[in-house]
Parts: C-alpha cells; structure tokens; sequence
C-alpha cells in the first residue's frame, strides 16, 4: 500500500516544474538534518511499521521520493534555480563632467565606453547638435544597465543651455538616437526687498534677485543716481518683476521690471513701468515724468569713478595734463551701455585711447568710450544702438595703468565734465494719461504689498537682510499688471 502511494506520489512530483522539485530536495535535506534521519538506515518495511506523528510520516515518504528522482531532472532543476536566483539587471547613472579640450568621444572612452558604440553614438548626436559647442565643465548623466559585474551602456543626458536637454537613448536593435527635449518655463511675478550693506549686488543677492534684474535696475537709474557716490550701507531697494523660471526654479532670460524703489539718503525714488497704446514702454517716476535722461551719468555698471575731469598728473606720461573725461574703475569684461540713443560716428583702435567707440546722439552731443578689451561684435560705423544697449567691455587697452572706462561727453566738440552737463528730462505725463497713471501706481503697490507680506513658502528664497516671494497662480496675469492701463 505504502508503496503504490510513494509511486503515484513519485509520478505526480516528475510532473511539477523541474524548479519545484529542487526546491523539494532542498527542502526535505535540510528537514532530515533538523530531525536527525538518516535516510539510508531507514528500512521500507521499518518506515510502515513505526507509529510517528502524521508531519514525520509525510516527511519520509516525500523523502522516498526524493531518493529517487533521476540525475537528469536534478541537473535541470539545478540550472533553472540558479537562473531564478542569478542577479537582476540593474539601472545606474552617474554624473559627469566634460574636460578641459577633452572631445565628446574622448569623454566616452574615459567613462569606459566602447569605441565601437562611442562611434554610433557621435554619429547620432551629430544629427541634433553641433559637437563644437560643447563645453568644457558641462556636466553630462550616464545610464547604465549593470548584470552582475558586467555594465551596458544605455545613454546620456546634457543640458546645454536652461531650455534645451539632449537626450540619447539605446534602441532595441543597439543602435543609439538622440534627440533635442524642450525644457518649459513658465512666466512668474515675484517681488523682493532688500537693504544695501556694500553694494546693490550684493543686496539683490542676499534677496534672491537674479543678476539679470539688479543689472537691468542699475540700467534703469543710472539715469538719476550714480551708484558709486549716492548708495550708502542703510539705503535699501525693492522691486516686483516679471521672470521665466523652470520647472526647477531656475531663471531664464531677462526679467521685466513692473515696479521698483530706490530709498537712497533718506529720499524715496519709485518708478513705475508703462506701456502705450503704440506697445513703446517707458518708466515713470510718481510725478509721471520720464526717468529717462539724454544720457546716462554711469555708463558701466558696478564701477567706480577712479579719476575725475580736471587737471591731473598723468600716470604714464608723469606731466600734469587735462583729463577730458570720467575713469570708471572696473574688472575686464565688464559690459559697458551706450549712454544715450545715437549713431556710432568711429569705432576702431585710436592711439592713447585703445579700442574707442564714439557715438552722435543728436547735433550737439556726441560721448566717447575708450579703452575698452573689445567691442560689441554687432557694431559698425553708422550702427544705430540704444540708450542702455552693450556696446563693448571694459579692457586696459592704449595707454592705461589698469583696467577702466575712459568716458567723455562732448558738447559741440568740446569735452565737458560727464558729472556736471545737464542732462534734460524726457516725456510727462499729463490729463487723462496722467490719471490713468496714478490710479495703476495704486494698483502696482498694492500687489507689491501682497506679495512682499505674504508669508514666505519652501520654494521662496529669504535671507536677514531681504526676501523674495513669488505671486500665487491668482496674482494677476503679467501681460495685464506689466502696463499700467495701456495709455
């Protein structure tokens, strides 16, 4: 009886998946050393004959079995096991960093990539993007498939620029493509307070204020304040801004100004942005007069006056001269702004003064720069440009004893003191433009106010000395609160 049992038993156990038997054998070997059998002393007609609990019992007969299991089964049972229990793939990445004249195929090798792919895969990122320019410290993700101690390159990604990410990918044939992914940004208001400790940079910094916006309020004031001789530590600025962000809150572009302050010396100087019916945009102070002078007192920003218009002993020819201009002290490769809208009447190298740029404004005013490390690589004699517009960098070229801006206004040909020459006011605002004006300047600090006031969220940056807030999804729209009305 016991005997027909252990057949029918052993048929149905070579039925099962070859898995299921080993892992039957295993398990009856390791139950047979915890209970102290010994299968090979266990008689047939003993194991009939002994009264054991029902678990014994069954244990013995499925013992039985395994006895007598072929090898062949136990052999493909044994290699479907070590299949079950072998090592799954795993994804990794891990960063990178492109070096110093290091070539894209170059870096791949580096990284232990093959040749043979590292080809395949500059063949497909030469369909999407121009290889030259790649730039030394861009940072790169590489993905891996890892089996155990093996590793499958399956491909990158890089960010060249805020809105783009190249993305390469291994095909299912172990070919590679690459394609160009648009990152989105998205339009936000934000609104910042600061106190000025060293400088408005650095206060914009200690804010959270991009370098774009403090640059361009610098620009926008430069009309009426010199930031060299006027800022004071105590003197404090705020400022509600439009700005393009990421999905990762990094800004993107230039930002628009909507409304800024300036309280310098005990004196507050607001300005508002407005746009006209003919879509031209202007600032205006509270008075609703332009802010906007003929030209700008401070040509370059962040810069410090290191000589002023007069006679000096000059440091290189070592006789007293007349010094025809204004010298702004300032690192090389700093931006320097036309002064005033105009027509550029020279631009090359001119002797003592190095590469110069001179520029006609109207019929009376022309100014000069000089000295600059290069210029604006879009300007040419007759080129229009811009009050504010990036003309060249500060540079030490001609006669120079450090870097600096030689800058000079000439009032029908004859140098004048840049400090002093009265500098005439642009548009007012008057009737109903300007009611319109004053009712929208409430509007504006009270959206300020809102912002400023609210309660500081985790994806807001703050600090002692000021904070930055961005508007809620219900602010309102920047196309509608970037114009005060549209007079």
């Amino acid at each position: 009886m016991l005997k027909s049992r252990l057949s029918v038993a052993r048929s149905h156990s070579l039925r099962e998946p070859s898995v299921v038997r080993l892992c039957l054998i295993a398990t009856l070997a390791l139950g047979a050393g915890s209970l102290g059998f010994n299968a090979k002393k266990v008689a047939p007609q003993t194991v009939a004959a002994v009264t054991v609990p029902v678990k014994v019992a069954a244990f013995k007969a499925e013992l039985a079995i395994a006895q007598s299991v072929p090898a062949q089964v136990l052999a493909e049972a044994g290699a479907d096991v070590a299949a079950a229990i072998a090592e799954k793939p795993v994804s990794t990445t891990r960063e990178a960093e492109l070096d110093d004249d290091e070539t894209f195929a170059e870096f791949l090798a580096n990284q232990g990539i093959a040749d043979s792919e590292a080809a395949v895969v500059m063949n497909a990122l030469a369909k999407v993007y121009n290889l030259r320019q790649l730039k030394a410290g861009q940072d790169v993700t590489l993905s891996f498939l890892r089996t155990g101690q093996k590793e499958t390159f399956t491909g990158a990604t890089f960010q060249p620029e805020d809105t783009r990410e190249i993305v390469i990918t291994r095909t299912p044939t172990d070919t590679f493509k690459a394609e160009v992914v648009s990152i989105p940004v998205v339009r936000h208001r934000f609104a910042a307070r600061g106190q000025i400790r060293s400088s408005l940079y650095e206060a914009g910094d200690n804010a959270g204020v991009p370098h774009a916006i403090m640059a361009t309020l610098l620009r926008t004031y430069a009309h009426d304040i010199d930031f060299q001789r006027d800022i004071h530590p105590g003197d404090s600025f705020e400022v509600l801004y439009d700005q393009s962000v990421t999905a990762k809150g990094k800004s993107v572009g230039e930002g628009t100004i909507i409304y800024a302050a300036m309280h310098v010396g005990g004196k507050t100087k607001p300005i508002y942005r407005v746009t006209f019916s003919d879509n031209t945009v202007d600032y205006f102070d509270e008075a609703g007069r332009s802010i906007r002078r003929a030209l700008l007192r401070t040509p370059v920003a962040a810069a410090k006056v290191t000589s002023g218009f007069g006679m000096r002993m000059h440091p290189l020819l070592g006789y007293t001269k007349m010094h025809k201009g204004v010298d702004f002290g300032a690192p090389i490769g700093t931006p320097i702004f036309a002064a005033g809208s105009g027509t550029i009447d020279e631009i090359g190298l001119k002797n003592g003064y190095g590469r110069y740029i001179r520029i006609r404004h109207n019929n009376i005013i022309e100014t000069a720069y000089a000295h600059m490390s290069r210029f604006n690589a879009n300007l040419y004699r007759g080129a229009r440009v811009n009050q504010g517009q990036v003309i060249g960098y500060v540079g030490m070229s001609g006669r120079a004893t450090g870097p600096h801006l030689h800058f000079e206004v000439q009032l029908r040909g004859q140098q004048v003191n840049p400090m002093s020459v009265n500098m005439p006011t642009g548009r007012v605002l008057e009737g109903k433009l300007l009611a319109t004006f004053k009712q929208g300047q409430s509007h504006i600090r009270n959206e300020f106010s809102s912002l400023v006031d609210r309660k500081v969220s985790p994806t807001s940056q703050s600090s002692t000395s000021g904070s930055i807030i961005p508007a809620s999804a219900k602010s309102i729209s920047p196309t509608t609160a970037s114009r005060i009305g549209k007079i």
